[in-house]
């Protein structure tokens, strides 16, 4: 008998010996899982953080081009894989358990030999050449927990210069409860929802937020920010401080260089010609005016703050009033607690409206898409409003919602809560098993320790600042 026969008769006889036979035909495999949106380069070590450098490179990130979100045909190049040693990861959610049977379809410039991993489960796949996509099976796992499933497609070599261009995952089995569709049961993002939604959203990932009760005619917010050691990772914005048309908070972006402390305003009306104009700012405060999401008014202080640490915001927001005279306008003024004592950021007035605090909020976000599979978390320790006649209000409430990415149902990775603490904590992304439904309402303990803040300090600092 000829080994080739020899060696599929074997290939037959192990899978049949283990149960179903494998699948010969992707038909077998009732689900597609589009790459696109679905899909991360990550790092081989399990407990790293960072996404790899070269992840630009192998999956195009960019709002105008059509293929957002997919891999680069021949982008996986060997001379990345062995200059910064790396994986392909794709994510679906299943709600069921049991056996999975998994392939992807790929074209591939060479031969080449990928490990494919589930849940430390692998098997070794040889992909022939081929410049048009074709199915490839990648074994039979166990889905032990209902929950999101993380496959890792790991380059072993190829005689190419670079590795296949995978374009789905097939998937079929008990594990997925014989799904064919995505359901509430079994969730990815589909080909629909990606020519929908820009997938550059959906790959950052849901952004969730507390929105705070208020008392009536609140002028000052002040909130507390402790973000986890390790977890202040580039691309996420803890926004403390939230209210309608204005939000502050802080970001890492790269340690020791430029973290810093945000605060913007919006214009009342663009086309109106009601913009927000600066009256004062800090010293080493930059301030500009922007146009990339609404526009208005931008502040930036670089602060190297750091993870471990309690820090504070305050914002202030009140009807300007020029010789006891309203004048139709708010004025909203920003201050930050930084390890060394309170900085005054800004202080804008936006025209045609006269307001006090409203829409109280915060939130917790990661704003760019190739780290998407990173979990990031934020607590907040205290919240108090002080309203227009100087009673302060400690904050005990709020609820939990989420952006669209969240409530259409494309990912489920958002919770938040009230830690043993006592601290509202929000966290997402990362494919996390956590979900907390959509306005969920959470209470923490009183405290009664109202803010050590000497506002008529901080109001002298922000009359003395010089544009």
């Amino acid at each position: 008998m000829k080994l080739r026969n020899i060696l599929m008769l074997l290939a037959v006889a192990t899978a049949t010996a283990c149960g179903k036979p494998a699948p010969q035909d992707e038909s077998e495999l009732t689900l597609t899982i589009p790459f696109k949106c679905n899909g991360y380069v990550t790092p081989l070590d399990a407990a790293s953080k960072q996404t790899p450098a070269c992840a630009d490179q192998i999956i195009y990130n960019s709002y105008s081009n059509p293929h957002d979100a997919e891999m680069v045909v021949d982008g996986w190049k060997k001379s990345l894989v062995e200059s910064e040693p790396h994986q392909i990861s794709i994510y679906f959610y299943t709600a069921h358990t049991g056996k999975i049977d998994l392939g992807f379809v790929a074209s591939s410039a060479g031969d080449a030999t990928l490990d494919v991993k589930v849940d430390g489960k692998s098997h070794r796949v040889k992909v022939a050449a081929s410049p048009a996509s074709q199915f490839w099976y990648a074994g039979r796992y166990n889905i032990s927990e209902p929950g999101y499933v993380r496959v890792d497609i790991v380059p072993v070599s190829t005689t190419a210069d670079s590795y296949p261009t995978i374009s789905a995952l097939k998937v079929g089995g008990e594990g997925i409860g014989n799904a064919a569709e995505k359901c509430d049961e079994v969730i990815f993002v589909t080909e629909a929802e990606c020519a929908k939604e820009v997938p550059h959203f959906i790959r950052r990932g849901p952004s969730n937020h507390f929105k705070w009760e208020m008392p009536a005619d609140t002028e000052y917010f002040y909130n507390e920010v402790y973000v986890t050691e390790g977890e202040d990772i580039p691309g996420a914005y803890y926004m403390l401080t939230g209210g309608d048309g204005f939000y502050m908070g802080i970001q890492p972006n790269t340690k020791g260089k430029d973290r810093l402390v945000l605060f913007s305003v919006w214009d009342t009306n663009t086309e109106a010609g009601d913009v927000a104009t600066l009256v004062n700012k800090g010293e080493q405060v930059k301030s500009n005016n922007y146009s990339h999401e609404g526009s208005g008014v931008q502040n930036f202080y670089y602060y190297d703050w750091e993870a471990g640490r309690t820090y504070a915001t305050l914002v202030r927001v009140r009807p300007e009033v020029v010789n006891g005279k309203p004048t139709g306008a708010s004025l909203y003024t920003g201050y930050f607690r930084s390890d060394e004592g309170w900085i005054f950021l800004a202080e804008i007035r936006r025209p045609n409206i006269t307001t006090y605090f409203t829409g109280a909020h915060s939130f917790c976000e990661n704003f760019r898409p190739e780290r998407g599979w990173v979990a990031q978390s934020v607590m907040y320790p205290s919240q108090w409003m002080r309203d227009k006649d100087g009673k302060w209000h400690e904050v005990l409430a709020g609820k939990m919602t989420c952006d669209n990415t969240g409530r259409s149902g494309m990912r489920r990775d958002y919770s938040a809560g009230v830690n043993e603490k006592g601290f509202f904590y929000l966290r997402n992304i990362g494919y996390i098993d956590e979900m907390v439904p959509f306005g969920t309402e959470f209470t923490r303990p009183a405290t009664g320790v109202e803010p050590d803040v000497d506002l008529a300090a901080l109001e002298q600092m922000s009359t003395v600042a010089k544009k």
